[in-house]
């Protein structure tokens, strides 16, 4: 019989060099450099709230404005928001949403800018010398709700993918409490029946949708059964789902790619959260580090001065599931375990460069007591370090090397995978109007893979390509991107393109004592559109080529990337849609895709359920197939006070076997 799959180890740590800062446009000195300027305002605008503060005496011919920029309705910074001056150029705020400008007296025009926020439009008066401070508080786009955003679509990103941010997310119905868990409720996505914590989208198998975190692989989002996100859920700031059309930076995955991204703890206080369910229990604590006395503090005692907002963080979470026990009151013979963790240091440098350190892990156990040859293990764990710097015009730099083991095991068959990520995001504005912009980057992965087999299952007499599952190798994958976003008045396009070349060393499949390579190369060209046609109406196109390393159809940790003489897994995908707005209270959108899908690894489930299996062809196989369908999703306006949606999608999945004609795919 074929063996199963990975298991368990830790991981290590590793540094990254610190860089130079690129510094963004200053505030202009106070010996009278040329004041910074805005372009002109966006029509929306909230109010902003003054603050009064002593500060030390400015130069008698300049005034200087201090600011803070915060979000609507909470004691959230906007890091990153631009301030806008009256000639058209912008400040970057830091780390804590502050900025500081040297301005002439008067009257002057601001534009507070960030993304997911309405633009606000506000006006200060300064006199010659005054030292002003004020705080201002952004409020959610008009696209998202009043309050916080729930659902909406991406518009940095000119396709039919979906963004998820914010707190409403975390308190959708269904979804216990775990964004990734909305994903499941979009259109064209399936939920893979069983216990596996896998998707099913456009008809591809589970194998074929990626799962990434800051950019960094991994192998799954959800503990198995019940189990919830393996992330606690106020680490994530946004989910994109990418059911096709994702970004160049974005690859080796033939279908869907799900990403999170994770946000810096907030350093203005220490916050906890403990939560109790019926399954398990968890909880998170932040602790802000390095505060600084507030200046010009006259106390006896440093102690008794305020303190600012820290320059770090130090966050640490995790959850413990006692669903045995509560199995054991049920009189079942069922065993589900799992626990993970989080630990995540961030600090600013300087203040155009912040560091980042975060370390996760998550183990899944399940199968029957007093029956150790049934039970099913996954386990994985990541440390990723990243260093980001902020670029002249709103550029950005991210730096990041990414550490990780990962295992799986039924009953004694283990295999597991060590890896080495390093990587490397730019993206720059070119050209003077600001409406292009350049992304381009290094994604290099190294794995060291390694099987923990039983004495029969070494046996050199194995038959043909069953070490490209379980036997030891290395595989190395070096991609590198490339990507363009140009806007045009109410034109959007991302001509994008990503190479990929692997390589793998092993056992060979004929010679048991031998060595072979084996490599592969792939090459992806997309292109997506959006064209906002007026008020109501909104075009969207996107086409592209995806190719992904030979896998199993249902992924498994620490098992993948087996035998490149099987070629790539490619699938050619477009779509076309639209999105409408239906009065001021509903949204339709509609996409229609197609896609054609060659040299896919799927299961020959004939052999499989007599038990006759040998080989790895004796249960993957190599098939082609198509799938096609319509997507639906009508949901309430996310300005009303209310939300949420509807969705249906209407595919079909074929697959063309080389002994049987074309069948309905499994999927």
């Amino acid at each position: 019989m074929l063996p199963a799959v990975p298991g368990v180890t830790p991981l290590l740590i590793a540094a990254l060099a610190a860089i130079a800062p690129n510094p963004r446009l200053p505030a202009a000195p106070e010996d009278g450099g040329p004041p910074l300027s805005v372009e002109d305002p966006h029509p929306r605008a909230r109010a902003a709230v003054v603050v009064a503060a002593p500060t030390p005496e400015p130069p008698a011919a300049k005034a200087r404005l201090q600011g803070q920029i915060m979000v609507l309705g909470s004691r959230d910074a906007l890091p990153g928001a631009r301030v806008i001056t009256e000639d058209g150029e912008a400040l970057a705020a830091d780390l804590e949403g502050r900025f500081t400008l040297w301005l002439p007296p008067g009257e002057h025009t601001l534009v507070l800018r960030a993304p997911g926020y309405d633009d606000l439009e506000v006006s200060v008066t300064l006199e010659p010398g005054e030292d002003a401070v004020y705080e201002y508080r952004m409020g959610a786009a008009a696209e998202g709700n009043p309050y916080k955003t729930t659902v909406r679509q991406e518009r940095e990103v000119a396709v039919s993918s979906t963004n998820l941010r914010d707190d409403e997310i975390h308190a959708l119905p269904g979804s216990a409490g775990d964004p990734f868990r909305v994903v499941k409720s979009l259109p064209g996505v399936a939920q893979l029946a069983g216990f596996l914590p896998y998707v099913i989208v456009r008809g591809a198998a589970p194998g074929n949708t990626g799962y990434y975190l800051d950019g960094i692989r991994v192998p799954i989002l959800f503990h198995v059964a019940v189990g919830p996100s393996i992330i606690h859920p106020y680490f994530i700031d946004s989910v994109d789902f990418y059911p096709s059309g994702a970004p160049a930076r974005l690859g080796r995955f033939a279908s869907g790619i799900i990403e999170g991204r994770t946000r810096p703890a907030r350093r203005d206080r220490v916050r906890g959260d403990f939560d109790v369910r019926l399954t398990d229990a968890g909880g998170i604590l932040e602790v802000p580090i390095n505060r600084p006395r507030e200046p010009g503090c006259k106390a006896r005692r440093k102690k008794d001065c305020p303190k600012g907002q820290a320059r770090g963080s130090l966050t640490v979470a995790g959850r413990y599931s006692y669903t045995s026990a509560l199995l054991t009151l049920l009189q079942s013979a069922a065993r589900i375990q799992f626990w993970d963790y989080q630990a995540r240091f961030d600090h600013r440098i300087t203040d155009d460069v912040d560091y980042t350190a975060f370390a996760y892990g998550s183990f899944d156990e399940i199968g029957q007591k007093g029956d150790e040859e049934s039970f099913l293990r996954f386990e994985f764990y990541r440390l990723q370090q990243r260093v980001r710097q902020r670029l002249a015009r709103d550029g950005e730099a991210n730096y990041s090397l990414g550490l990780g083991y990962e295992r799986t095991g039924v009953a004694d068959v283990k295999s597991g995978e060590w890896r080495i990520a390093p990587r490397v995001d730019i993206r720059r504005p070119i050209g003077e109007r600001g409406d292009t912009e350049l992304g381009f980057g290094l994604d290099q992965e190294f794995q060291i893979f390694r099987a923990d087999l039983a004495e029969d299952l070494d046996d050199p007499g194995l038959t043909e390509n069953l070490s490209y599952v379980l036997g030891n190798r290395f595989v190395s994958a070096t991609g590198v991107y490339a990507e363009l976003l140009w806007r045009k008045g109410n034109v959007e396009l991302r001509p994008g393109l990503r190479g990929d070349l692997y390589v793998q060393l092993g056992r060979s499949p004929v010679l048991p004592d031998a060595q072979s390579v084996t490599y592969a190369v792939g090459v992806d060209p997309r292109l997506l559109v959006r064209e906002r046609l007026n008020d109501r109406w909104t075009l969207r196109q996107n086409v592209g080529l995806y190719h992904q390393p030979p896998s199993l159809p249902v992924p498994l940790p620490g098992i993948e990337s087996f035998g490149f003489d099987r070629g790539l897994q490619r699938n050619l995908q477009g779509s076309v849609g639209y999105e409408y707005k239906i009065g001021e209270t509903f949204i339709l959108t509609q996409d229609i895709y197609a896609g054609w899908l060659s040299n896919l690894q799927d299961y020959e489930l004939a052999r499989a359920i007599d038990g006759d299996v040998r080989e790895v062809d004796d249960l993957v196989i190599q098939i082609t197939g198509y799938a096609f369908g319509l997507e639906t999703m009508i949901r309430l306006d996310p300005r009303l006070r209310a939300y949420g949606w509807a969705a249906y999608t209407l595919s079909r999945s074929m697959r063309d076997y080389q002994l049987g004609g074309t069948s309905p795919s499994s999927w």
